[in-house]
């Protein structure tokens, strides 16, 4: 493959990623509902908050079709021998920085967990894992997600799970998501971050 050929692939496989990363999941079922989840608990549109307005099993429906957004284009540029990690990154940039919301969209982890799931399965195993762990012990998501983004890089190397670059992108991924949660950051230094169950209806 020559230089241009692979420019032309980076920017396909990156656009494929974006156009599945906008499709805002969460979003829709809640306006099935009946709820526009930008006016509903924190206004995210994404399966957190979805979960705080219509329950537990909603959250799942959602988290779920949100890590599709991440998988699916990396398993289509696989098949295509296009750059996975370009398909991620634009279903991340897509997902975060939704244009259909002025830029404001979920804060990427089910989507980047789609992603690590088609990249480094193992590292992913290990990472959700911590995910749960965390918020059973704390219900409170956004410190389980963090902990989530800077774990599964780390599991990555540790296990040598996928390619040297694909780790590398893990830490990309991850540093968007602290980007992302960087209200919630300030929240929980501020001892504000509410605790969430997902399994009751607010």
């Amino acid at each position: 493959m020559d230089h241009n050929s692979t420019i032309l692939g980076f920017i396909v496989a990156g656009a494929l990623g974006w156009v599945c990363g906008i499709i805002p999941f969460s979003y829709c079922i809640a306006r099935f509902k009946g709820i526009d989840l930008t006016k509903t608990g924190s206004g995210n549109i994404g399966a957190t908050n979805l979960g705080r307005a219509c329950g537990l099993s909603f959250f799942i429906l959602g988290f779920v079709l949100d890590g599709v957004k991440g998988l699916a284009p990396v398993l289509i540029a696989r098949s295509l021998s296009l750059p996975a990690m370009c398909a991620g990154a634009g279903a991340m940039l897509g997902h975060i920085y939704n244009p259909l919301f002025k830029g404001k969209g979920g804060k990427g982890v089910s989507t980047v967990i789609g992603v690590a799931l088609g990249l480094v399965p193992r590292a992913f195993t290990v990472s959700i894992g911590i995910w749960l762990i965390v918020y059973v012990t704390t219900l409170i998501v956004s410190i389980a997600s963090l902990s989530l983004a800077i774990t599964m890089p780390i599991a990555a190397f540790v296990i040598n799970d996928g390619t040297f670059l694909d780790r590398l992108f893990l830490i990309i991924l991850g540093v968007l998501i602290i980007i992302a949660h960087r209200a919630n950051i300030q929240r929980l230094f501020q001892g504000t971050e509410p605790k969430t169950k997902l399994w009751e209806k607010k």
